[in-house]
């Protein structure tokens, strides 16, 4: 079955939408739907930070040899930072939408120890000397 155009329509104006600032504005004050802040938070963003961190990581490797310790360190921090506050976001999308809550506490928990696993990398390279 084909969906009516006016349908197909609607769904590209809401992707539109999507990693705009105003958009990032409602994700990181949790008012998208728990699954759109899960999903989207954590690993829609993905598709544009690593390709830019392997870009990254690629001119540093070529520019200056060595020092590629610094990225790691600061793109660990400003991402386990992120996941953070898109923990924060969950609790607060969480905590306002009626509905089951068991999966949504196993998202809360899945970002906190991603968080935390970042933020523990970030610290290990900082406090390693």
């Amino acid at each position: 079955m084909d969906m009516p155009q006016k349908e197909l329509d609607a769904i590209a104006a809401e992707r539109a939408k999507i990693f705009t600032p105003k958009w990032f504005a409602r994700l990181l004050s949790g008012r998208l739907s728990p699954g759109d802040t899960f999903w989207l938070g954590n690993y829609g963003i993905l598709l544009w930070v690593v390709p830019a961190l392997v870009m990254l990581a690629m001119l540093i490797a070529i520019a200056a040899p060595g020092n590629l310790d610094k990225l790691v360190v600061v793109g660990c921090a400003v991402i386990g930072f992120y996941r953070l506050a898109i923990l924060r976001a969950q609790l607060r999308t969480n905590r306002a939408t009626p509905g089951p809550k068991g999966w949504r506490r196993a998202g809360v928990v899945w970002t906190l120890l991603e968080a935390a696993g970042l933020l523990l990398i970030a610290g290990v390279f900082i406090f390693r000397r």
